[in-house]
């Protein structure tokens, strides 16, 4: 068994990849189009089991994230509003991969006109509600003249919208997160009722998990959290707790048996400051034995609050627990803790990310 001393991230392989098959298989079966997210694992060790499922194009979230990627994939998209000030990074990567971009913003459009050195496809960041970044769904007059600019320009092919249903997050169970997918889906319809002719690629890990009949004009898929879950996902019934495929083991640091809590090495910069409510409390992991990694129902506490460095945890059977001693975490959010580690272990294996 590897030997912890630290925090330290763990991840099973065979639940990424079962994980990975069950949308694989359903959007081949919805003859949709799959583009997963790489931001979650940021990993070409972990890329390599999309290539064996025949994933051919991925999405990612940043310039220098596709750059990482771009020496395995060769057509990527860039879901996130397009930064001007990394033209130079991104003319490299065009001169090795297919390119898509998202622009919610017209202004855009000239410098990337007059600085690209490749032909680039560009897709319209679609706001159906989530509020977050795009044009809102029914602002035909923006749309219009993002599509007639594309159709006169040298470097930029317009190839269709691009939507996340952000909004499925703030769910409560699985019905809401189906009530909002559905909700999202029409204000496409009108979308696509206009511009019949272009793609409509949407990705969010909840709806993706749960809904099975995507209407025929959605012609792609993006999920990316969905290849490990966490906690959070659980806890708005996106998955399975036996889904999740991360584990983040702690050592224990000191033990406070008058009030039931023990304190760990693992804090906000591993975890992050996300939480979910636990009976009203505020639940920064479930915590297990390190004898059970991925036994789930043998949960033994869970983490209360989060420092820097330091993590609370309520136990049960305090008196059990010795500094030394090691807890396994089940993290809220997979995408950050991975991010904020920078690494993480398959077996005894250890793969870093970007």
């Amino acid at each position: 068994m590897l030997e912890v001393k630290r925090p330290t991230l763990l991840l099973n392989k065979d639940i990424s990849v079962r994980n990975l098959k069950h949308i694989k298989k359903k959007a081949d079966l919805q003859n949709v189009s799959l583009r997963p997210h790489f931001k979650t694992h940021q990993s070409t060790h972990v890329g390599k089991w999309y290539k064996e499922e025949g994933i051919e194009k991925i999405t990612v979230s940043s310039v220098t994230m596709a750059k990482y990627f771009s020496q395995d994939w060769n057509n990527i998209m860039i879901a996130f509003p397009i930064n001007i000030l990394e033209i130079e990074t991104l003319n490299s990567i065009t001169n090795r991969c297919k390119i898509s971009l998202l622009v919610d913003n017209f202004s855009v459009l000239d410098y990337l006109d007059k600085n690209l050195l490749k032909r680039v496809n560009i897709y319209i960041k679609i706001d159906v509600g989530y509020k977050r970044a795009g044009i809102v769904y029914d602002k035909f007059s923006d749309i219009d003249e993002i599509i007639n600019f594309c159709s006169k320009s040298k470097y930029l092919s317009f190839k269709g919208f691009v939507s996340h249903f952000g909004n499925t997050y703030n769910s409560n169970g699985k019905k809401e997160i189906i009530n909002t997918y559905k909700k999202s889906i029409e204000k496409l319809k009108v979308l696509n009722d206009i511009y019949p002719n272009y793609e409509i690629s949407v990705g969010d890990t909840p709806s993706s998990s749960l809904v099975d009949n995507f209407p025929e004009f959605i012609s792609e898929l993006r999920p990316g959290n969905f290849i490990f879950y966490d906690l959070f996902q659980y806890s708005i019934g996106s998955c399975n707790i036996n889904d999740i495929a991360v584990r983040m083991v702690c050592p224990i640091v000191s033990v406070y048996r008058d009030r039931g809590e023990v304190l760990i090495y693992g804090g906000s910069v591993h975890f992050s400051k996300d939480f979910i409510k636990n009976k009203k409390n505020k639940c920064f992991g479930y915590a297990y034995i390190y004898d059970h990694i991925w036994k789930e129902k043998k949960r033994v506490g869970y983490i209360k609050s989060l420092s820097q460095e330091h993590g609370i945890i309520s136990v049960d059977s305090v008196e059990k627990y010795s500094i030394g001693d090691l807890l396994v975490i089940i993290p809220i959010h997979s995408c950050l803790t991975v991010d904020k580690m920078g690494s993480f272990f398959i077996n005894e294996k250890k793969v870093l990310i970007m």
